[in-house]
């Protein structure tokens, strides 16, 4: 399997950062950068100290670090970057790529850390404050842990402006006009109970939306706010941090896995978000929660129909 960075995308007016992987996956390109994507490109940057990204046929000028390919081999997703459980943020991801750069080079393990975290705190940016990018690099704490372990840790106000991103892609994209004419696409399930748990789980979302839709209580979206996800600059929602993550991990993961495997893992985070957090009873939770809570489902709704029907060929059913 060939791993490479492509980050030849990337410009002043929108950042996009993808790693990509070859796979056999018809799923459409995500068109902002994933978190873990992000890291990968500030992490490669600090190493490298090149600002013009330009992965795939560059070479790096740094006597401290062997040939590009070795680093970009590093750089592969599941080895350089791992989601790992934090009790102070619900995105964190650990590194060792310290570690092993530091067993490639006169440097220490340490001193490679303290070039990277140094680096993400003081770099010099040509975007503007308002790009994504950097509301998010903003609200990132970077830990170095003995030995040679870095952990990245995405804040509350980092968390919410990724999700109004996300939901702002998703709205757009569900507001055009579908055309699925091209695809060939499969009326049943085949008797999977896998798809249709996924299937199932589409539907629910499905209902939930027009539910919300009918009431005048609860606005459908969370508007071009980010701020909608914060109460006095702490994230609203905590008992939808499954929901979330896993959220977060199917675009992480969305050119790497195989779309049943993502379309499965968000299926059953929705169906324990389902059964465990209140939408549309508006009577008997905050507003504000409600309407997060919403776009969460949103999301789902968006993801799970890309996966089924993009991904897998089979159709995302509005009713079971």
């Amino acid at each position: 399997m060939l791993v490479f960075l492509n980050f030849l995308n990337r410009n002043l007016s929108h950042f996009r950062a993808q790693t990509v992987i070859t796979v056999n996956c018809n799923l459409p390109k995500i068109t902002y950068p994933t978190l873990r994507s992000l890291l990968l490109l500030k992490i490669y940057e600090a190493i490298s100290l090149r600002k013009d990204v330009q992965v795939a046929n560059q070479s790096i000028e740094n006597s401290d670090f062997q040939k590009n390919r070795e680093i970009i081999k590093l750089l592969a997703p599941r080895p350089a970057l791992k989601r790992v459980k934090s009790a102070t943020s619900v995105v964190a991801y650990a590194s060792t790529i310290a570690l092993q750069l530091g067993a490639r080079s006169s440097s220490t393990p340490a001193e490679i850390a303290d070039k990277i975290i140094h680096f993400l705190r003081h770099s010099p940016s040509n975007l503007s404050d308002e790009e994504t990018e950097n509301q998010l690099l903003r609200d990132l704490t970077v830990t170095y842990l003995e030995p040679g372990r870095l952990v990245f840790e995405f804040g509350d106000r980092a968390i919410s402006k990724y999700l109004q991103e996300i939901l702002s892609h998703c709205t757009d994209e569900t507001n055009r006009a579908s055309d699925r004419s091209f695809l060939r696409l499969k009326r049943e399930s085949s008797g999977d109970s896998k798809i249709f748990l996924c299937q199932y789980s589409y539907a629910r979302c499905t209902a939930l939306i027009e539910m919300a839709s009918r009431s005048n209580h609860i606005d459908k979206s969370v508007e071009n706010d980010s701020a909608k996800w914060l109460n006095e600059s702490k994230f609203l929602l905590q008992k939808e941090s499954e929901l979330l993550s896993q959220i977060i991990a199917t675009l992480d993961e969305w050119e790497e896995t195989n779309p049943l495997t993502l379309a499965i893992s968000l299926s059953e985070a929705f169906q324990t978000f389902y059964q465990n957090c209140q939408i549309v009873k508006y009577d008997t939770i905050h507003l504000q929660v409600a309407q997060c809570r919403l776009a969460l489902v949103m999301i789902t709704h968006w993801l799970l129909k890309q996966l089924l029907e993009q991904g897998l060929g089979v159709v995302a059913p509005e009713t079971l």
